[in-house]
C-alpha cells in the first residue's frame, strides 16, 4: 500500500473516508488524521459556562434532614491551577420543621473525561466557602472552640454536598456524530486541561 503522504490530497481525502469505513489498522488512518482532524476539542469560557449551567438546577437530600438546591452557577478558570471554580445559589429546607435557609456556595473542581459515555466530569471537588443568610462567608475548615454553630453546620453542609451532589457531575458529552468521526479518524479524547482560553480535550490515537 503507498504512503498516505505519497496520496494527492483529493484521492486522500477518499482514500481517508474509504479507509475508515471498511476499517483498516490505525497504521493506515495515522496519516488520516493529519490533513484536516483537530488535534484539541476546545470549549470556549462563554461556552462551557452555558454547559455548565445546563447542569443545573441539583437537587439533593442530606441525611434525610435537608432537601437542598443549587442553582445559578457563575463560572471562573483557574488555568494555573488546571481547575474551575463555580459560585452557586443555594437553597434548603428543613424536613421536619420546614425551616428554609437561603445562601451561596463556592467549590472548586478539576475535570477528568469519562470515555463510557463520552462526557467530561467534575472531579477532585472541593467546597471552598458557605454563606447561609446572612451569616458571613465561612471557610470550610475546622471549627474553632466555642465557634458559631451555624457555621459549623454549614462547614458540614458544604462537604456533604461536594461529595454527594457535585463530585463526578457531567458538565459536557460528546455527541455520537461527533464520536464517530473522531473514531474515523483514528482519535479519541484524553487529557482535559482548563486553560485561559477555555476547556481544551486532547485528542490521542486510538488504543489498539
Amino acid at each position: 500500500m503507498p504512503s498516505i503522504d505519497s496520496i494527492p490530497k483529493l484521492q486522500r481525502r477518499r482514500f481517508c473516508g474509504w479507509a475508515g469505513t471498511v476499517g483498516l489498522p490505525l497504521a493506515a488512518l495515522a496519516g488520516c488524521a493529519s490533513p484536516g482532524a483537530p488535534r484539541v476539542i476546545t470549549l470556549s469560557e462563554a461556552e462551557l459556562s452555558a454547559l455548565v449551567g445546563r447542569a443545573f438546577p441539583v437537587n439533593q437530600r442530606v441525611l434525610e434532614l435537608l432537601d437542598v438546591q443549587l442553582t445559578a452557577p457563575q463560572l471562573r478558570l483557574l488555568p494555573e491551577r488546571n481547575r474551575l471554580a463555580v459560585d452557586l445559589s443555594l437553597s434548603s429546607r428543613e424536613r421536619l420543621r420546614g425551616t428554609e435557609v437561603r445562601g451561596r456556595l463556592v467549590f472548586d473542581s478539576a475535570l477528568r473525561y469519562e470515555p463510557q459515555d463520552a462526557s467530561v466530569r467534575l472531579t477532585q471537588v472541593r467546597v471552598q466557602q458557605v454563606q447561609l443568610d446572612g451569616a458571613g462567608l465561612a471557610a470550610v475548615s475546622p471549627a474553632a472552640p466555642g465557634g458559631d454553630r451555624l457555621a459549623g453546620s454549614g462547614q458540614r453542609l458544604a462537604q456533604v454536598l461536594a461529595e454527594r451532589a457535585l463530585e463526578g457531575l457531567a458538565v459536557y458529552r460528546i455527541a455520537a456524530e461527533r464520536q464517530a468521526t473522531l473514531r474515523q479518524w483514528g482519535l479519541q479524547p484524553g487529557a482535559v486541561t482548563v486553560t485561559a482560553r477555555g476547556l481544551e480535550i486532547t485528542l490521542a490515537a486510538l488504543s489498539r
